[in-house]
């Protein structure tokens, strides 16, 4: 081989160990961004499903006019804590079967 193509297949190999690095460390980054953003597309999916039935729209307008948006916002936001864990509890139990 010249010493051109030894040069070539070097710097290719460099690239390739360089390329697997890379893909490593973004794989770990992206775990944790994927992470973080399991709330928001918990949180999107309810939404289409909220939208998609005209009822539950009309019964959150009806609890806004009675309750009132502060309180209506704290008594939504304990139940979605509650209802997130119990949908990690379901999640562990589902795992030990």
């Amino acid at each position: 081989m010249s010493h051109r193509l030894r040069d070539i297949v070097r710097r290719r190999r460099l690239l390739v160990a360089r390329a697997a690095a890379q893909r490593s460390d973004l794989a770990v980054q992206a775990a944790a961004v994927r992470q973080s953003l399991s709330f928001v597309d918990l949180a999107w999916r309810g939404y289409l499903q909220f939208k998609s039935r005209p009822v539950g729209v009309a019964l959150v307008a009806a609890a806004l006019v009675m309750v009132g948006p502060g309180k209506l916002l704290r008594m939504g936001y304990r139940s979605g804590l509650i209802v997130v864990t119990v949908l990690r509890v379901i999640k562990i139990l589902r795992a030990l079967r």
